[in-house]
């Protein structure tokens, strides 16, 4: 299930990065949420770079106030990986 959240966040930030190529914040985020993917997938084992995510952040300062949909996807992301990081059964977001 957790899976749906990471999934959605990136087909959202890749529709996003194909309708404006030229703003890298999307590549980092397809970079750091297919790794979350792949974690979740079981395809990679090493879970130490979950502690070094930076997309709740780059959720907030740069798409809060102007696309609250990818906002809104990329911190659900964020927080079942962050769990998963931190060992805790993964509560799903609202």
């Amino acid at each position: 299930m957790e899976l749906a959240y990471v999934q959605k966040a990136i087909e959202l930030t890749a529709n996003r990065r194909n309708a404006c190529p030229q703003f890298p914040v999307y590549d980092l985020l397809l970079k750091q949420l297919d790794y979350v993917k792949a974690v979740f997938d079981g395809s990679e084992t090493d879970k130490s770079r979950l502690h070094q995510l930076s997309i709740g952040a780059i959720a907030s300062k740069e798409f809060e106030e102007n696309d609250p949909e990818l906002a809104r996807a990329l911190k659900d992301a964020y927080y079942v990986a962050i769990q998963s990081a931190r060992g805790l059964k993964i509560q799903l977001p609202d």
